[in-house]
């Protein structure tokens, strides 16, 4: 299976569940994070962030573990959906706290079956999380919490440092996943 089948699969088997549970979900191909040093094929976003990696048959592991260090500190749950071919090595590679799901074919048939679910996160980044954040959606949640003085033309290195500084985690994924949830601009895109 290429990458775009194990997509729509996901987007058939996984994607329905979600928003049937959390129907104000957003879905987004092809988060960026890290200001661009990273890109998650698939962005799960309502209460919590949700990351999908892709890895297909034409794929390789090499970037995994690179993949894992900038995944954990956005996403609190994540999930490797790894062709069949993949599963011996992604086993042995995938931290405990992700999920693993294994796509394939049977009598010509995709499938799509879950090893094991993704458990919390505990290692979220609040300068990871920040930087996901718009300047105008930094400065209201800095407006939100009185932070703003003399802040308005800072910076957004400036705006992220007063935000990770001042606020916990919680206060700053809760606005992110808003949000990112509720940003006009954004598609929720689904594979054709």
């Amino acid at each position: 299976m290429n990458e775009q089948d194990v997509r729509r699969l996901l987007y058939q088997t996984e994607i329905p569940n979600i928003l049937r549970n959390k129907p104000a979900t957003r879905v987004v191909n092809e988060m960026v994070l890290l200001r661009g040093a990273a890109r998650v094929d698939v962005a799960v976003i309502n209460d919590q962030l949700h990351g999908y990696e892709i890895k297909s048959a034409s794929d390789n592991l090499e970037r995994l573990e690179a993949q894992q260090s900038a995944y954990s500190k956005v996403f609190e749950r994540m999930t490797l959906v790894a062709d069949e071919r993949h599963v011996e090595e992604a086993v042995k590679q995938v931290p405990r706290c992700w999920g693993l799901i294994v796509v394939g074919l049977k009598n010509g048939k995709p499938y799509a079956d879950e090893i094991w679910p993704p458990a919390l996160n505990a290692q979220l980044d609040s300068k990871a999380l920040a930087q996901l954040l718009w300047r105008d959606e930094s400065l209201e949640l800095m407006e939100y919490f009185g932070l703003l003085s003399g802040m308005r033309n800072r910076p957004r290195k400036d705006l992220w440092r007063t935000i990770t500084a001042s606020l916990t985690i919680e206060q700053i994924k809760a606005f992110v996943c808003y949000k990112l949830r509720t940003r006009k601009s954004w598609l929720s895109t689904s594979p054709s």
